[in-house]
């Protein structure tokens, strides 16, 4: 993370933590495969069902939230989820999320006819293989990383104690069956009861109509859901689905948030944007960090280019979030070796495009839009998405356009190893050269760098009693090698591997792979 003193102050009136939330569900959205706004539509229908089970009027507000914040983990998972779906883990969160994980024949019948429906022959058969070899313990891995960061997240944005514990919550059992990590039965918290069955519900309803939303709820009834809030839903399904229709929920979803609003003030866009861009990173391993890296760099680089102080706030948030985007592209997209072929290409260069359409949504977040959605515009208008050329980008932005360029090149690609920084720079230069980057932010970049360079070589004591070899330990751990890997990169057995990575969780105090990766990131331990 930043110190606060690397990141410009920002004055001004209040915003609504409200819309900054809001904001964060339609970045959930894409990353789950969802239509735009569905998070929006559920927390609808969930104020309304809370209001129908007669939650105290102090809980409705928590309610409000945790439906917007559901999917706050889902990144964290891709890993996990893509390996049973040949590498597509959108497609795998957005279906297996709603099925019922003690029923194989349902999993398997969700491989067959959604998972997979648009799969070529070969990836279909890896996918349905992988599914039925998968080990026991690859959904509820998958779940105490979602649970795990979901929380810390939810944290780090502010969004209450009470939403903050019922986040892991949300995805319980009321039979406590699969998950055993997380509580069952009245353990779990009223608030995750209820968005679960909402969540659930609403799914299948998108998929079937009300019957499906009923059937599924009268068929998990005692099983995965609270039966009393189940027989309440069957009740009034009708009067809650209404809710759900066509076209923009926004204004609406706003106007249902619980009296009175929770207001923050304006610098908290900076946890939520450095929250926003960890959440990116999470979803490939070998990109932790990135969005950190990328902001400090940018900082950096416009103070040596003399950008102002209010410009280089909204220039460093606008660093944090620039690869939102990134999570509506599949994993075996990020990580395919070879070229892409037209539809991956596709994909890819429209991240910008969705970066900047969920910005652009929250006026609390709208100017940093233009700046994150342009740092694949180049100069000479070879760049992407828009082809923008020189006029119509703005200094700031062509810095980030330089930042995100050379930090790049410093990290590891699945067709390449990391570029020195030599390397990097002279690319850097020739991109400048060519027209294509701007040669005062290419200076700027280059200036930044080697003051940025110099303060990474000194010395510093780690955080949580971390010893030197731990520290090497969880860098490579965050970047998703196996123990065995590891191993071999560090010369030393699998087993003192082991030993240290279960010194590293005791020492932090996290429980998964992701919640490690977020600590490393939280607290400046990954370098390059």
């Amino acid at each position: 993370m930043l110190s606060s003193s690397a990141v410009p102050s920002s004055a001004g009136a209040s915003v609504r933590l409200a819309e900054l939330l809001a904001a964060v569900s339609l970045a959930t959205d894409l990353a789950d495969g969802a239509p735009i706004e569905t998070a929006l539509t559920d927390c609808l229908v969930s104020i309304e069902f809370a209001r129908l089970a007669q939650m105290p009027e102090d809980a409705l507000a928590d309610v409000y939230y945790l439906a917007l914040l559901y999917n706050l983990g889902c990144t964290s998972a891709s890993v996990l989820q893509a390996s049973v779906a040949a590498g597509d883990d959108i497609t795998a969160r957005h279906w297996y999320g709603t099925a019922d994980y003690t029923d194989p024949v349902e999993m398997l019948r969700l491989a067959a006819t959604r998972v997979t429906r648009q799969f070529g022959p070969f990836d279909r058969a890896q996918a349905l293989i992988a599914l039925a070899t998968a080990p026991k313990s690859l959904v509820p891995d998958a779940y105490d990383s979602i649970c795990e960061v979901g929380a810390h997240l939810g944290k780090r944005i502010g969004a209450g104690p009470r939403v903050v514990e019922a986040l892991p919550h949300a995805y319980a059992r009321w039979d406590g069956r699969v998950l055993t990590s997380l509580p069952s039965g009245e353990a779990i918290s009223a608030l995750g009861r209820l968005v679960h069955i909402v969540h659930i519900a609403c799914a299948f309803y998108r998929i079937g109509g009300r019957d499906a939303a009923d059937e599924v709820v009268r068929k998990r009834r005692g099983r995965e859901f609270d039966p009393q809030l189940a027989d309440l839903w069957l009740r009034h399904s009708h009067d809650l689905l209404e809710k759900i229709h066509l076209g923009s929920v926004w204004d609406e979803a706003l106007a249902a948030e619980p009296e009175p609003h929770r207001h923050v003030a304006a610098s908290h866009v900076d946890a939520i944007a450095s929250a926003l861009g960890d959440f990116c990173d999470l979803k490939v391993p070998r990109m932790a960090g990135h969005s950190v890296r990328v902001a400090a760099l940018a900082l950096e680089a416009a103070a040596a280019a003399g950008i102002s102080n209010d410009e280089r706030l909204i220039l460093g948030r606008a660093a944090y979030v620039h690869d939102l985007g990134n999570v509506s592209v599949p994993n075996r997209t990020w990580d395919k070796p070879a070229k892409l072929n037209r539809t991956e290409w596709e994909q890819v260069r429209l991240h910008p495009y969705h970066t900047q359409h969920v910005l652009t949504v929250a006026e609390p977040l709208r100017e940093m839009a233009v700046i994150a959605g342009a740092h694949h515009e180049r100069l000479d208008g070879s760049g992407y998405f828009r082809g923008l050329r020189a006029p119509a980008i703005p200094p700031t932005a062509r810095i980030l356009a330089a930042v995100e360029a050379f930090q790049s090149m410093l990290e590891e690609r699945p067709w390449r190893p990391p570029l020195t920084r030599a390397d990097a720079a002279a690319n850097l230069r020739e991109g400048a050269r060519a027209g294509q980057l701007d040669r005062r932010a290419v200076d700027a970049v280059l200036t930044a760098a080697g003051e940025l360079g110099r303060r990474t070589r000194v010395a510093r004591a780690w955080p949580a009693g971390l010893t030197d070899r731990e520290v090497d330990v969880l860098r490579l751990l965050a970047r998703g090698r196996s123990n065995r890997e590891i191993a071999h990169e560090l010369h030393v057995s699998e087993a003192t591997v082991h030993t240290h990575v279960i010194n590293v969780y005791g020492k932090t105090e996290v429980k998964t792979r992701a919640g490690a990766t977020l600590f490393a990131v939280e607290n400046d331990l990954i370098q390059l």
